[in-house]
């Protein structure tokens, strides 16, 4: 998260003088008033509005903004491919959270051309999750549940490094996707979670943040442990298939794409389960 977003939100608390934010775009919006009619347009960004306190002032979400459950009975105004103009315009946003990778050119021209407010965010470290439930929380004007939930954070990637970070380095595949094979690099989000369990990506190096890999390459890159992201039994049983006839005898494992695929607040879940599955190829038995 940029560090202006955050200095600017520490800077003024708002009714006292209007509020300037520089976004994760480089944008700069100014706030006279807390804004009242929020749309969030990722649902890793309706989790970190909820999770700050934003909840009670979303009027909608896209496609797949499932939690907390409550997210489920807003309307929707689109998906990560196409917005509902229509839709959004008629909901009379007064701001609306958008994700810097989702967005295309001609959506951030059409918000402007509108004059609606877009506040751009898109956490590229763990570090950044609780700055943004923080900054959230200082716009909602909800700043004690905000601070709650990011010490939270904190205390559980803090936990997290100081039984993991230190212990020997494993090597990890890391798949979001079969067909083809794609992978991270280590500019992701993704790959601070693996740091954070002393781990390391064996295509760290990829130029693209979202990377296709061959079949040799991944041979090639010997990992020690095989972990994707899965959608239930029938997913895994695919995948594992295949990973016994490229990587025969290496250890695999499976994450939930719900909390590991959402750079919000439950990314700390899922890094407690991708620390659990890299210690078990360290030792069958689980350190103290």
């Amino acid at each position: 998260m940029a560090v202006y977003l955050l200095a600017a939100f520490l800077a003024a608390p708002l009714g006292a003088a209007p509020l300037r934010i520089t976004d994760d775009s480089g944008s700069t919006l100014l706030f006279a008033t807390s804004p009242q009619r929020i749309i969030s347009l990722a649902p890793n960004l309706t989790e970190l509005a909820y999770a700050a306190g934003l909840g009670g002032k979303l009027v909608a979400v896209t496609a797949y903004s499932d939690y907390p459950p409550e997210a489920k009975l807003l309307p929707q105004v689109g998906d990560a491919f196409r917005l509902d103009w229509e839709r959004l315009l008629a909901l009379k946003p007064d701001l609306v959270l958008g994700w810097q990778s989702g967005l295309s050119a001609r959506d951030r021209a059409m918000f402007g051309k509108l004059g609606i407010k877009l506040l751009v965010l898109e956490p590229h470290r763990l570090q950044d999750i609780p700055e943004t439930v923080r900054a959230l929380g200082r716009l909602a004007e909800s700043p004690v549940q905000a601070e709650t939930a990011a010490r939270d954070l904190e205390q559980q990637q803090q936990a997290l490094a100081r039984r993991y970070a230190q212990r020997p380095e494993v090597r990890v595949w890391l798949q979001v996707a079969a067909a083809p094979l794609l992978t991270v690099n280590g500019r992701h989000i993704l790959s601070d979670v693996l740091r954070l369990c002393g781990a390391r990506n064996v295509f760290a190096d990829q130029p693209l943040l979202t990377a296709a890999v061959s079949v040799e390459a991944l041979v090639a890159a010997r990992p020690q442990l095989l972990l994707a992201l899965a959608d239930g039994p029938q997913q895994e049983t695919a995948i594992r298939r295949d990973w016994a006839r490229l990587a025969p005898g290496v250890p695999t494992g499976f994450l939930s794409p719900d909390l590991l695929s959402r750079a919000g607040p439950r990314l700390l879940q899922g890094a407690a389960s991708v620390c659990r599955q890299v210690e078990q190829v360290r030792s069958p038995v689980p350190i103290p």
